[in-house]
């Protein structure tokens, strides 16, 4: 599965509900609006990197860059995604670094926050640069504060090497104006 991350600049006009879906062969997606800021998200999700390419949703917002990624893995919890968290890792990254980032993610931080109450499902896109999003999605600003501070409090694993482990470019935080979101796919491990 692909998906595509179109950025854009908000402009109040034009947000009707589902405003920011595509049409056949999408596979889900959601609309998502910082808290307290003009910038947005739409990502949406097809079945192959031709879909997702070609895609571009319809609207009247100001778009700023877009996208596409390969969805390296996506996890599930069951909480309603009413609040999003996208943490950017911007490429070109180098090898080493996205192995040990997606190792952290996968061994010690999906496991340290995954039975949280309120957290909804994750995605992990990865760019051919070796650029990725995280996609955490959870039913409060309260269950994005708890993962943040369980992330962070967490021991590094036996053979992780902080060198490696720069952290994210930037982190958002979104109100989710719309989620359609496709079934998990993939096994981290």
């Amino acid at each position: 599965m692909y998906a595509t991350v179109h950025q854009f600049r908000r402009a109040m006009r034009g947000e009707r509900e589902k405003w920011g879906t595509a049409g056949p062969g999408c596979l889900g997606g959601c609309v998502l609006v910082q808290v307290a800021g003009m910038a947005g998200v739409v990502v949406t999700f097809w079945p192959d990197q031709d879909s997702a390419a070609a895609a571009r949703p319809e609207c009247e917002q100001t778009w700023l860059d877009s996208r596409v990624y390969r969805v390296e893995f996506s996890l599930h919890a069951p909480g309603e995604p009413r609040f999003a968290q996208a943490t950017w890792f911007d490429g070109p990254r180098r090898e080493e670094v996205a192995d040990a980032e997606r190792r952290a993610g996968r061994d010690r931080i999906w496991p340290a926050v995954r039975d949280l109450p309120g957290l909804g499902t994750c995605y992990v896109l990865a760019g051919e640069d070796r650029a990725s999003v995280v996609l955490g999605f959870a039913d409060s600003v309260e269950t994005i504060e708890a993962v943040q501070r369980a992330v962070m409090t967490t021991e590094l694993l036996p053979g992780e090497d902080e060198a490696l482990l720069p952290g994210p470019d930037r982190v958002d935080l979104h109100r989710v104006l719309y989620a359609d979101l496709p079934a998990p796919v993939g096994d981290p491990r």
